[in-house]
């Protein structure tokens, strides 16, 4: 099979920390595979209220959806351990935009996780993906 490595981009916007909890441990005395969207999501949230936003679905008139998601595994990480997100915001589209994501497990100081979403806007009311509204560019553009 082949494999996919992921490339990230050159710089991170944000970034946060995050410890292992047991809830994240699976049998094999290590954080699972399925925890780790879940916590890129915790870093996605967060960085949406750091742009300004109050919720992360519903703002700018739409929700945010996630339409695709990679998930490249490189190590593990154990009960307890310190995790660095770092997250970029890449390949802007007209309907579209990726988050990039890197994880390092900080105990271990190694590379764990890389991670791409490329997520949409969604009209729910209209049940249809619209255009990247130009407040949450502005916004984008404004952090950086």
């Amino acid at each position: 099979m082949t494999r996919k490595t992921i490339t990230l981009p050159g710089s991170f916007i944000y970034a946060m920390e995050y410890d292992v909890l047991y809830s994240d441990v699976n049998s094999a005395d290590h954080m699972g595979a399925d925890r780790i969207l879940p916590v890129a999501m915790e870093a996605q949230l967060r960085f949406l209220k750091r742009l300004g936003y109050t919720e992360a679905s519903a703002f700018e008139d739409a929700g945010l959806i996630m339409a695709h998601s990679e998930v490249q595994y490189l190590a593990e990480a154990k009960y307890g351990e310190r995790l660095k997100v770092e997250l970029a915001v890449d390949n802007i589209q007209s309907k579209s935009f990726e988050l990039a994501y890197r994880i390092n497990n900080l105990t271990t100081e190694c590379e764990m996780t890389r991670l791409v979403t490329t997520l949409l806007f969604f009209d729910y009311r209209e049940k249809r993906v619209i255009e990247v509204p130009a407040t949450f560019l502005n916004l984008l553009e404004a952090f950086a």
